[in-house]
């Protein structure tokens, strides 16, 4: 009888370790602190003078779109072999205005969208001829931003017709978004997502503070920050980020949008929570460092935040000069305190951070491989006369 109990005992005190064992290795792999391991790729290489950004790339047409800084667009293939060169600012018959656009994306492997100034979205075969030309889905104009590393808005095809999901500034005016007015209701009120048929020219507007985000969820004024979208290749799901706080959303596209998994975010260099702020001063200097990026493809899902120049400092500068930006001492406190992090999700859970990239430049993208394109082409270490986008593989 003894025997069987000390059998009895050995096997539950195995049970036990390699339960311990198991539950070590499933914490030690949800480490959402862990420094995430990349690996430099290659580099896409394109032969042009002009600075050039990432617009988009479409693996499935293995094509990719670039704008230069004289504006003008380009298509490739992936090699970076240049297959058309378009010049669009121009009031002619397949032009979209002498001001340009904000971005373009491609709609599907045959056909792109550019958002025009302010004006309206336009469409466009691979051989640069206009298809379609849709009204801005904002009727007014109250404030403009633009964005060098990232597009704001996100075309796709659904049910045979053509939609978008984005970001716009110009659903409410100054007045009716003032947060002195709003208080803690401005998260129930104000949103600058949207979801845009580009079909029968139907705008409808979504949610930018889902009610579980937590500064909405405990009635904190947190600033007027907007939130960012980020729509997956698969066109079936984009993200939410709330650029205060620290929670990602993650929402299912049909003919309704249904929010699906919320994602806790953290990173060592980051608070949890933002702090409380009076919507009385709601524009006054913090260092809170707010989320500045949100890249969607494959099982991953890539947040970027920067941190700020501590506020006491940015005190000092301020004493220094009116116009601290342009002075020494205040190029060299950037250089020291404002630094890009990572945040990586893989399937909606966070599994680590990344805090330095192998190679300098702004990332630009993320592809469904898990491959980072990062753009060094405006400030390279030596002059070249042609582009490079260097290919970072996550490894995990």
């Amino acid at each position: 009888m003894r025997s069987i109990h000390k059998q009895l005992l050995h096997l539950s005190l195995l049970g036990s370790v390699l339960f311990s064992c198991s539950q070590i290795e499933e914490n030690i792999e949800a480490n959402p602190s862990k420094i995430i391991e990349l690996e430099l790729l290659d580099s896409l290489v394109i032969d042009e003078l002009s600075i050039l950004r990432l617009q988009d790339i479409n693996l499935e047409a293995g094509k990719a779109l670039f704008v230069s800084n004289n504006k003008n667009l380009f298509l490739t293939d992936l090699n970076g072999e240049k297959l058309q060169e378009y010049e669009l600012n121009n009031d002619g018959p397949d032009g979209l205005g002498r001001n340009g656009a904000f971005g373009y994306k491609f709609l599907d492997k045959d056909r792109f969208v550019a958002q025009g100034l302010m004006t309206s979205y336009f469409i466009y075969n691979l051989e640069g001829k206009q298809l379609q030309k849709v009204p801005y889905n904002s009727k007014e104009i109250y404030r403009i931003t633009i964005y060098n590393t990232r597009t704001t808005f996100h075309p796709y095809i659904q049910d045979g017709q053509m939609m978008m999901i984005g970001e716009e500034l110009n659903f409410f005016s100054a007045e009716e978004s003032d947060p002195k007015t709003l208080g803690i209701s401005y998260y129930d009120k104000i949103s600058n997502i949207y979801r845009y048929n580009l079909e029968t020219e139907e705008n409808e507007i979504l949610e930018s503070y889902p009610a579980s985000w937590e500064p909405r969820a405990n009635q904190r004024f947190v600033g007027n920050n907007i939130s960012f979208v980020a729509l997956h290749d698969t066109k079936k799901s984009y993200v939410l980020l709330p650029l205060t706080g620290s929670q990602l959303f993650i929402y299912e596209i049909g003919e309704e949008i249904k929010l699906s998994k919320e994602i806790q975010l953290q990173h060592p260099e980051r608070p949890d929570f933002a702090p409380a702020i009076s919507p009385d001063n709601s524009s006054k200097y913090n260092d809170y460092p707010s989320f500045n990026n949100v890249l969607y493809a494959g099982e991953y899902c890539l947040v970027q935040f920067q941190s700020k120049i501590p506020e006491s400092k940015m005190n000092e500068l301020r004493a220094i000069s009116e116009q601290y930006w342009n002075s020494d001492e205040y190029k060299e406190a950037s250089k020291q305190y404002v630094k890009p992090y990572f945040i990586l999700v893989k399937n909606g859970e966070q599994i680590g951070v990344i805090n330095e990239m192998p190679v300098k430049g702004s990332v630009e993208f993320l592809d469904k491989n898990g491959v980072i394109y990062i753009n060094d082409n405006a400030n390279p270490e030596e002059e070249r006369d042609y582009n490079v986008f260097y290919k970072v593989k996550i490894v995990d």
